[in-house]
């Protein structure tokens, strides 16, 4: 590319790479502005993806890096029930690096229009560290159709779409420490580099009257606590049921592919508890996006959440707690 880029033609060579909104100010005054819709509740949440922490620019491209910045913010609204609308992006990064960063714009605005969300401000600020990218989004539910984690009640079946595992068995597929066959791998690595929000699946499943939602992102392990403590129940989990993703078992076989599943995360599926009534309602409106397999069930209350794992009828140990940042 040219010589290096200036801050302001830097912004402008960004902004040329994203969708102007058609509500509002986007890019280029002091602040956005959109217009709610009226009666609708505001869903916003954010992540921070830092280089050599959260991503190797050797295992993955700029574009592939932009794409998974804006979907792991996409997935969280979805596991609200909402539909995503705005985001903002603030980019730390080198001076020597815009080309790289021309690329994440590229990815980012690849998935925005994708999901038709609209990149509408952000900030570029110089740093001397590691590259680092945080997206943050503006999503709406109706108030009567939003997911929490608190909703899960005794007699609830739990569920989780799509297939699981395939995000950290793409991650170990990268890591190279052993070989594998990448024809059968190509899959993984794709999960893990670009990951797909269910945006259809969250408000399919708020909608026939889902009770409680968490996405997929550390690991289902850690997600079931984390919904199990919120509803202060017990959930027991058939590791049996786990609808592991056939190349994760084809690769690294049945036992890896389903640590991997409970403890590497990624995954970026939606775990719900759904009232056994509602069940078959529920894998219908998901059905033409992905599946929705029962897992376990929620066998009674618990005053801080516990969760419970069989195996072919017999008790087993818990497994790892997943990914935590600290």
């Amino acid at each position: 590319m040219p010589g290096p880029l200036g801050e302001f033609e830097l912004i402008a060579a960004l902004a040329s790479r994203l969708e102007a909104p058609p509500d509002g100010i986007g890019i280029g005054d002091d602040a956005a502005t959109w217009h709610p819709t009226p009666g609708m509740l505001a869903v916003a949440t954010t992540d921070a993806l830092v280089e050599g922490i959260h991503f190797r620019l050797d295992w993955t491209t700029p574009r592939d890096l932009g794409w998974k910045a804006l979907a792991v913010n996409l997935s969280d609204v979805a596991a609200m029930g909402a539909h995503p609308r705005h985001a903002l992006v603030t980019v730390a990064m080198a001076p020597d690096r815009a080309d790289v960063v021309l690329g994440i714009y590229e990815g980012i605005g690849e998935c925005a229009r994708a999901a038709g969300v609209y990149v509408v401000g952000g900030d570029t600020v110089r740093t001397t560290g590691p590259l680092a990218l945080t997206v943050a989004l503006y999503g709406e539910v109706h108030p009567d159709r939003l997911l929490r984690r608190a909703g899960a009640k005794p007699g609830d079946v739990v569920a989780v779409t799509g297939a699981v595992g395939a995000a950290a068995a793409g991650l170990r597929v990268l890591a190279g420490d052993e070989p594998v066959d990448l024809s059968v791998a190509a899959p993984l690595v794709r999960a893990h580099v670009r990951p797909q929000a269910r945006l259809h699946a969250g408000p399919a499943l708020a909608a026939v009257g889902v009770r409680a939602g968490i996405d997929v992102s550390d690991g289902v392990a850690s997600e079931v606590m984390h919904l199990a403590r919120a509803s202060g129940v017990e959930v027991e989990i058939d590791l049996c049921q786990l609808p592991l993703h056939p190349a994760a078992v084809a690769t690294f076989g049945m036992v890896q592919a389903r640590d991997l599943a409970l403890t590497g995360g990624e995954d970026y599926e939606l775990l719900v508890a759904v009232a056994p009534g509602v069940l078959g309602v529920a894998q219908a409106a998901v059905a033409p996006h992905t599946g929705l397999t029962v897992i376990g069930r929620v066998t009674g209350l618990a005053a801080g959440g516990r969760v419970r794992y069989v195996a072919n009828g017999d008790a087993l140990g818990a497994p790892g707690t997943g990914y935590v940042a600290f």
